[in-house]
């Protein structure tokens, strides 16, 4: 039995009464499955900072609920990153793929309704489907958005009886639970503005429509699909909850001393001189933490997850830590080498191998490192997409057999790394994931729960290598898909708890926007569970840890301000959904709610 607080008991209440309306309206009697249309549809918005007790409420209330009720194929959820859909759940897919689009797909509306129909598995659960969720907005792009709620009506259209006119007012095709989580205090997604980030109008009305030809020349920087897609998320406000808790911070008195400050950094608030002193006690030059390697604090120092705001950083970390890694556990190191092939006839001298290899940013070279450390037991998680529909992006696991190409010379006794002349056959890894537990790969004699990852090759990711000054040319990259599981960007960081505490590196980009960097030093301060499980590099000075957000990000603010205003008026019409559910008549549900003289609620 889960034990909600007050907030939360408010937040699910108007989900499971409409579950509740739809079993007594179900078609059949005998049915196990609530599927009756109620009355009107429940859209629900959970806003809070990380940790304040929004997915742990799904996951743990309404997500056995959906399963009980709806079963397992009549509910989607889905968030913007493959780390964020897993937190959901196995069954959640990212925004991408629900939308059946691809980095490089054009997102007009145009290409969206000209979509095939697949009438896979998946187009099924999207029309069968009775609610809906959606994780991390902040991160959530406006034009993906956009694609998300308008292929679910146009595939919805036929059997919801929709007017495609009005896609933009019955979200998501008219679906009759809805819920979005997040905290728009953090990340945007990139080179994007946020969802809340809408343009007033004097009033909620669709822009003026450009033809698909305009639509599909439009700038991707200030597209239509993306205002239409704020747009769409504008309209779908329902019932709107800001949670306060600080659920995943520490009650001692250095997670309490963590939670002020972020306090500070999301009110706009100036500090004390005493708490600013303790945050100046985690700050640490770069020598400091080389010493850490030696003392007793390395074993801590290992297990902490390490992020940074640049991948010129986080690539150089990944390495570095699977060198002391290895070292710590006694293993022998393995770096395998990608291959890097131009698409065309051109080929690359030693020299322009090298320097691909070289590349930091795993974005640019489909998620796959130039040199991939391993060793066995090593954390690890999976860097790309692959054809195993089980094996995600971010799944984190464990190594626990290399399995040497045949040609492999024989590795010189008592080395403590090597350079594979040949990749590897593959890597048997074990997921570090319950429910991943009785899952077996067809046609891998291996343990359940277990996996092998072999070297991908994938002509659809050739990435831009510039080998001269302009002069570019595209490669396609052969390697392992395996990265170090606990070095991150700040984007990878987002949505994870570090109980483990953190190793920051706070150092603003050069081409890293201020908005952004307010952001993203609240997002890298938050992951931990309190102060003093953060060690923390290139802080910048006290102002930004006070006004600097609030300052560099005022759309942000004012939105947020005005979904906490509209939550206090929901809080207080909340007790109508408590009542009908007869949760009065629950001793807990009275005591965490609290009675007034009138029996209402506080």
């Amino acid at each position: 039995e889960c034990t909600l607080n007050a907030q939360q008991i408010r937040a699910v209440a108007p989900i499971v009464c409409t579950i509740d309306e739809m079993w007594e309206k179900r078609t059949e009697a005998s049915t196990c499955f609530a599927n009756g249309q109620p009355s009107e549809r429940c859209n629900c918005l959970w806003l809070g900072a990380g940790g304040s007790g929004k997915t742990w409420a799904y996951t743990k209330v309404l997500r056995p609920w959906f399963q009980r009720f709806f079963g397992f194929g009549r509910y989607t959820a889905g968030a913007p990153t493959h780390a964020a859909a897993r937190l959901l759940g196995a069954e959640a897919r990212t925004l991408h793929k629900l939308a059946n689009i691809s980095p490089n797909s054009a997102l007009h509306r145009g290409a969206i309704r000209g979509q095939r129909n697949k009438n896979d598995a998946l187009e099924q659960q999207i029309l069968a489907s009775l609610a809906c969720i959606v994780d991390e907005l902040s991160m959530s792009a406006a034009d993906v958005y956009h694609a998300l709620g308008l292929r679910f009506s146009v595939k919805r259209c036929e059997n919801w009886a929709l007017d495609l006119s009005r896609y933009l007012q019955e979200w998501f095709g008219k679906m009759p639970i809805g819920l979005q989580l997040g905290d728009f205090l953090q990340l945007r997604p990139a080179a994007q503005a946020s969802l809340c980030e809408w343009v007033e109008v004097p009033s909620a009305v669709e822009p003026a429509p450009l033809t698909e030809l305009q639509e599909a020349e439009a700038p991707e920087q200030a597209s239509n699909a993306a205002e239409l897609g704020r747009l769409l998320f504008k309209n779908s406000m329902g019932i709107v909850v800001h949670f306060t808790g600080t659920g995943r911070f520490s009650s001692c008195a250095s997670g309490q001393a963590l939670v002020a400050i972020l306090q500070h950094m999301r009110q706009g608030t100036a500090m004390t001189d005493a708490l600013w002193a303790q945050l100046q006690s985690r700050v640490y030059e770069v020598q400091q933490l080389q010493d850490l390697q030696t003392a007793p604090s390395r074993r801590a120092f290992l297990r902490a997850y390490w992020g940074a705001l640049a991948w010129e950083q986080v690539a150089r970390l990944q390495q570095l830590r699977a060198v002391l890694e290895a070292e710590d556990a006694g293993e022998r190191l393995y770096f395998v080498q990608a291959i890097d092939k131009p698409t065309g006839d051109a080929t690359l001298s030693s020299a322009q191998v090298s320097a691909a290899l070289q590349c930091l940013n795993m974005t640019k070279t489909g998620y796959l490192i130039g040199m991939c450390p391993l060793f066995l037991g090593m954390e690890v998680r999976i860097s790309c997409i692959l054809p195993e529909p089980l094996l995600t992006r971010e799944l984190p696991c464990i190594v626990r057999r290399i399995e040497l190409h045949p040609k492999e010379p024989p590795t010189p006794p008592g080395a403590a790394c090597v350079v594979l002349q040949y990749q590897p056959l593959g890597v048997l890894v074990e997921v570090a994931d319950s429910d991943y537990g009785q899952f077996q790969v067809p046609g891998d004699d291996v343990p359940k729960g277990h996996f092998y990852v072999r070297p991908v090759f994938n002509k659809q990711s050739a990435w831009v290598f510039e080998v001269a000054p302009k002069q570019k040319l595209r490669l396609v990259r052969k390697q392992v898909p395996l990265a170090p599981q606990r070095v991150l960007t700040h984007f990878g960081l987002q949505g994870i708890t570090a109980r483990s505490g953190l190793v920051a590196f706070l150092n603003q980009p050069p081409w890293m926007k201020d908005g952004d960097y307010g952001l993203a030093l609240y997002v890298m301060l938050s992951r931990a569970t309190k102060l003093s499980d953060l060690w923390l590099i290139g802080v910048p000075e006290r102002p930004y840890f006070e006004g600097f957000l609030h300052e560099r990000n005022k759309t942000l603010v004012d939105r947020m301000s005005l979904f906490e205003r509209l939550s206090v008026q929901n809080e207080q019409a909340a007790e109508k959904y408590i009542q009908k559910l007869l949760w009065r008549g629950n001793a807990y549900v009275n005591r965490t709610l609290g009675v007034s003289g009138t029996g209402q609620a506080k």
